[in-house]
């Protein structure tokens, strides 16, 4: 079969020429293939590459909010178990009574002349209420150390929070102690103020303690 006509100068020409035309002709079909084919490949690889960094930035971020969140409830469960402990040493407001009367207790049996045993109304804390107690008491050194021990002992919290000391106009009890002490009741957040602390029976005032 003959080829057209305007083949023939292609047919014709030098070997250099055909290789040439071939050369060309080649990179013609390469490079359209690139713009059919490889191209849009590559443009699908970049995207999926880049999805695939998304997703190891995902991975990597939901990793350490898992781990963070493990932390958070381990941090939940130590808060509940010092609130549950904190509970068992905090009085309830039906228990401070009692309390009471175990503090003025551990006052005689120390050994303490007791003046005035006068808790005062509670102050208001976050998770707590803060009730101070005003102690006057005539004693040794001695006496007031064992005191302090019988106090620390007590399986509900009472804190020494204030003290002075001064002689005593009684020779066998030459120490004059007037003392603040701190106990504290449970107060969930939002409850109603703790009422007034009731003076359990416990000797009257007879005179204050010199400064």
């Amino acid at each position: 079969m003959a080829l057209p006509a305007f083949l023939d100068p292609l047919v014709n020409a030098p070997k250099w020429q055909k290789a040439l035309f071939g050369v060309i002709g080649l990179g013609a079909i390469g490079g359209a293939a690139y713009a059919l084919l490889l191209s849009p490949l590559q443009v699908q690889v970049g995207a999926l590459r880049a999805q695939r960094a998304q997703l190891e930035r995902d991975i990597t971020e939901n990793r350490a909010i898992v781990a963070e969140l493990a932390r958070f409830r381990r941090l939940v469960s130590e808060t509940e178990q010092k609130l549950a402990t904190l509970r068992e040493k905090l009085p309830t407001e039906k228990e401070t009574p009692p309390l009471y009367r175990s503090v003025s207790d551990a006052a005689s049996n120390a050994g303490l002349g007791v003046a005035l045993f006068e808790p005062k109304e509670a102050k208001l804390r976050d998770y707590y209420n803060e009730i101070p107690i005003i102690l006057r008491a005539e004693g040794g050194y001695h006496q007031l150390g064992d005191f302090f021990e019988r106090v620390a002992a007590l399986p509900r919290v009472v804190n020494v929070t204030e003290w002075k000391f001064g002689p005593s106009k009684d020779t066998k009890k030459p120490v004059a102690a007037e003392l603040i002490l701190a106990t504290y009741t449970y107060r969930p957040v939002g409850s109603a103020p703790a009422p007034k602390a009731a003076t359990p029976g416990a000797p009257a005032a007879t005179a204050p303690v010199k400064k």
